[in-house]
């Protein structure tokens, strides 16, 4: 996987960082649609002849398809173009893949050269400063390509939107589309006077590709397709810390594993409705919390609490947490009318799932 490759290969390439003889050079884009054709062109220099392979890799580290393997080029730049598919044909989804090359040049020292970004670059925590608008629209700039994390909620309170789950994003002008709400659409949160919005990210491995006009194909289900598995980090083994800057963890996290688990809430009680269908509470309420099967396993690589919190203020947690769980729940002292009851689902490698209902308390 990426972190076995990382830690093994780095003085490898520290070596060739020295004394180069084979580089990637900088891209005149960073993304691509292949599900209309389109190709990608990645430039290769070299100082020196040799046997050349261009690798490229998924952020899982999965080897996705070899380009021009084991063929000899003569010193200069030459462009090796990717259709944008992997070894079996089929167009990849929409995710960032970093090209590595591999380059044994002729009449040397016969000693293997290899360019991998991912031994040098990727990772690093960026500050941003995000600009909300009326609408709820984010807007913020990336000067190179990255992973982007968007959140909402209240102070002090739950988290109440999942609004970017740490998706890759180019560089330059980016935009996310939020209509202001939390994730139930019950709480306008742009015009909420405590709202607490995190919007942050880390950068991709430097010549890091993006693929655009394959969103039906997830790239988790591909990776299954493929028959790839999923490996936890040592984070005693990994850098944190590069060249003055903080690496962030989520840089080495699986993709299967660093989500937002989709939760749900449920009253477990058979209750009557007012006019409006909202259940009517009227003394202890049993709260059922579970959460989707395929999103089990990625919570289940770490301990996960999961609390509560009534009009967004906290009530009662279990530290230790599991689902399918029931929360018995009395909300004596609650004055009359509607009232919201919200969950989340808090992973310690970062995950948080939520989920919002609302009870109506009578006269």
């Amino acid at each position: 996987m990426i972190l076995r490759l990382g830690i093994t290969l780095l003085g490898i390439v520290m070596m060739t960082h020295s004394h180069a003889s084979v580089a990637i050079a900088d891209y005149d884009r960073r993304e691509f649609n292949p599900s209309r054709g389109q190709v990608f062109d990645i430039p290769v220099k070299l100082d020196r002849s040799g046997r050349l392979e261009l690798r490229l890799y998924s952020v899982d580290g999965d080897l996705v398809s070899i380009l021009s393997p084991d063929t000899t080029f003569e010193a200069g730049t030459h462009r090796l173009t990717w259709d944008g598919k992997d070894d079996k044909g089929v167009v990849v989804p929409d995710e960032a893949y970093i090209p590595v090359v591999q380059f044994e040049p002729v009449a040397d020292d016969g000693i293997e050269r290899e360019y991998d970004p991912r031994t040098f670059s990727g990772g690093e925590e960026l500050r941003l400063s995000p600009q909300v608008e009326p609408s709820g629209r984010i807007v913020f700039h990336l000067e190179r390509p990255a992973r982007i994390l968007a959140r909402a909620g209240v102070r002090s309170g739950p988290m109440m939107a999942s609004i970017l789950s740490w998706e890759v994003r180019g560089p330059g002008r980016n935009v996310i589309n939020w209509n202001g709400r939390d994730q139930d659409n019950l709480v306008n949160l742009i015009e909420h006077d405590q709202l607490a919005l995190l919007v942050t990210g880390f950068e991709l491995p430097r010549h890091s590709i993006l693929t655009t006009g394959n969103a039906d194909l997830s790239y988790t289900d591909w990776r299954q397709d493929q028959g790839w598995t999923s490996d936890m980090p040592d984070f005693s083994q990994v850098p944190l810390q590069r060249n003055d800057s903080r690496i962030s963890r989520h840089h080495y996290l699986p993709r299967s594993v660093d989500i937002d688990p989709r939760v749900t809430l449920d009253i477990s009680d058979d209750l009557p409705l007012n006019e409006a269908g909202i259940p009517k509470v009227t003394g202890p309420v049993s709260l059922r919390v579970d959460m989707h099967e395929d999103d089990r396993w990625a919570m289940q690589q770490s301990l996960y609490e999961v609390a509560f919190f009534v009009d967004q203020a906290f009530v009662s947690e279990e530290e230790q947490g599991y689902v399918p769980l029931t929360w018995r729940w009395n909300p004596a002292g609650l004055s009359p009318g509607v009232h919201l009851v919200t969950v989340n689902v808090s992973g310690f490698n970062g995950q948080v799932g939520v989920r919002t209902l609302r009870i109506f308390i009578p006269e």
